[in-house]
């Protein structure tokens, strides 16, 4: 069959949990691995020094991770073009131990959409 990439994704991985700046950083088309990773890195000074917040990003490293994740599927998916399907999902809020297991969703149902991207 064709190839695949499917990344699991999470809404917590949206863009407004950044300033402006870092947002047209994100997803600027001229976006590349090592401009990725410079982000992520600042990012992980940033947190060290205790100035995150002051220099424009959200306050949770599990939701920079996941936008992190998101810019990179997208940067694959360019770079692939047609020759491989590149997707990134949304498993929803499951019962898992992620989320202390209050979510409304069993975990086989989150699965169920990376598994239809895949197939």
């Amino acid at each position: 069959g064709d190839p695949r990439l499917v990344t699991m994704a999470a809404t917590a991985g949206r863009l407004g949990q950044l300033s402006r700046e870092l947002q047209e950083r994100f997803t600027s088309p001229s976006l590349d691995r090592k401009s990725l990773c410079q982000l992520v890195t600042k990012f992980q000074v940033d947190v060290a020094n205790g100035r995150a917040v002051r220099e424009g990003w959200g306050s949770s490293s599990y939701a920079l991770s996941k936008l992190a994740l998101i810019a990179y599927t997208r940067m694959v998916a360019g770079e692939e073009g047609a020759l491989m399907r590149v997707n990134a999902c949304c498993p929803g809020n499951c019962n898992t131990e992620l989320t202390g297991h209050t979510g409304p969703r069993p975990p086989d149902a989150g699965a169920r959409c990376a598994l239809k991207l895949a197939m």
